[in-house]
């Protein structure tokens, strides 16, 4: 597992991740290709303090997987509600071209370590009570899983 540069577009801000398969290097190309991917799909980003719509603020995993390139994206909505976009999924043959994967795929069990990662860091950041919420943000976008 590889943590990688955060990114930001349209109001949007996500961590990302890299997962690696045996025999399956990473591509600098594939995970911009997957990160723009995703900025596509998003919906509109809303703020922090949205208490009715998403908060702007998500994570990605990048998935150089035996099959395929394999992308689920997960974002935050009504405080405490982990919300994602379909799959993104890419072949091998073209692994810069994302379509829709699996649509009922959450994700396999060598992601769930980085979202129960992800869902404890945003419990123990933004759901406390210590300090104003763009500390608590900038606190939460520094916690990388390991």
């Amino acid at each position: 597992m590889l943590s990688l540069d955060l990114e930001h577009s349209a109001g949007w801000q996500l961590k990302r991740y890299a997962i690696l398969a045996d025999d399956r290097a990473f591509s600098e190309e594939v995970a911009a290709a997957a990160t723009a991917a995703a900025f596509d799909r998003l919906p509109q980003a809303g703020t922090l303090v949205d208490a009715d719509g998403n908060h702007g603020v998500g994570f990605q995993l990048i998935h150089f997987a035996e099959t395929a390139v394999v992308s689920p994206v997960f974002y935050w909505q009504w405080g405490s509600v982990l919300a994602h976009i379909d799959q993104l999924r890419a072949p091998w043959d073209t692994p810069t071209h994302f379509d829709t994967g699996k649509t009922e795929v959450f994700g396999c069990v060598w992601e769930m370590d980085i979202v129960t990662f992800e869902v404890g860091a945003w419990t123990a950041t933004i759901l406390s009570d210590h300090g104003a919420p763009e500390d608590r943000l900038e606190t939460y976008m520094k916690k990388m899983a390991t």
